[in-house]
């Protein structure tokens, strides 16, 4: 990825959003689950708790389900806008829409049946058959998207969280109640994953100068290029630096150059595991790997990062360091 744009971040938003509602749907559906046990406990009647806990919270899941499927369809949407094309992005949307639909029905299908006592189970057992096939189907595939997401932004936690998730959803087919665990905690680890990206253009971006005139944060030549060549424009943005090693930084350039490593200056920090490896002209994120947990680094200090070029320009860019 060469540059990561305003139109990519509303994209990344509308998904985190996505993702935080069906968590929440799940938060509720074990709180009901919590609260009917207890109501069982004290001895009150299954049609109270039908009314009181299992019908509210069926609805609150639907209206989450369908606002989920509007924010999935909006990211994918909006990051096909910016050509991050995973190719399953209108699938997924389409796998939503259908799941709304079956939970509407589902609900309407139970309200009537505790009102008119005329409904059965011989109606109400396929729509919830339908509505777990759609589940288990729509969240692999999500899984599998997370996951070209993340390798396409060079996110750990996107592409392992979609992993998780993936696996703990197959798990919980065969029964196995520790997989919906399983996929839950992959939930909360592609979460992380948007919020972090989120978080990086929080940080990092920042307004373009509105002059010609106006001096870069960062600007520096390359000893390769002749007198007569123009001095290229290179803005840096900052950034930050996690204990993990990663660092997430942002620079604006007006010419296109290769990066050959990267080194946190009066540290012995370097590496050459850099996404992506060349500057484009315009706006760039950028990732790097150390490869270690900085433990020698303060936290809250500002360091400077400084990118090597393959023209033997050096950019420095200064980052916060973060947990």
């Amino acid at each position: 990825m060469m540059s990561y744009s305003e139109v990519e971040y509303k994209g990344l938003s509308y998904l985190k959003r996505g993702n935080i509602e069906i968590i929440i749907i799940i938060l509720i559906e074990l709180l009901a689950i919590l609260v009917t046990y207890v109501m069982e406990y004290l001895g009150l009647s299954t049609p109270l708790q039908d009314f009181l806990v299992l019908l509210p919270s069926s609805a609150i899941s639907t209206l989450l389900i369908i606002l989920t499927y509007l924010d999935i369809q909006r990211g994918f949407y909006t990051l096909g806008k910016a050509e991050v094309n995973i190719g399953i992005g209108n699938i997924i949307s389409s796998l939503f829409l259908v799941l709304s639909i079956l939970a509407i029905v589902g609900v309407v299908t139970y309200t009537l049946s505790l009102i008119f006592n005329g409904i059965t189970s011989s109606i109400l057992n396929p729509i919830q058959t339908l509505v777990e096939l759609f589940a288990f189907i729509t969240f692999i595939m999500l899984g599998f998207s997370y996951r070209l997401i993340g390798n396409h932004y060079g996110s750990n936690h996107l592409s392992i969280g979609g992993i998780v998730l993936i696996l703990g959803v197959i798990i919980f087919i065969f029964k196995l109640e520790y997989g919906g665990l399983l996929a839950f905690i992959g939930l909360i680890i592609t979460y992380i994953g948007l919020g972090n990206l989120s978080a990086m253009k929080k940080l990092v971006t920042a307004p373009p100068p509105t002059q010609a005139s106006s001096t870069p944060s960062e600007t520096t030549s390359s000893t390769n290029v002749s007198s007569s060549s123009p001095t290229p424009n290179i803005i840096t943005h900052g950034g930050i630096l996690r204990s993990n090693g990663e660092a997430f930084i942002a620079v604006s350039s007006d010419i296109e150059e290769e990066i050959l490593s990267s080194i946190i200056l009066n540290t012995d920090y370097s590496t050459n595991e850099i996404t992506p490896k060349k500057l484009s002209k315009g706006y760039n994120s950028i990732k790097i790997n150390f490869n270690t947990n900085l433990q020698q680094l303060t936290l809250g200090n500002t360091y400077t990062i400084r990118l090597i070029s393959a023209n033997g320009r050096n950019i420095d860019i200064n980052v916060v360091f973060q947990l």
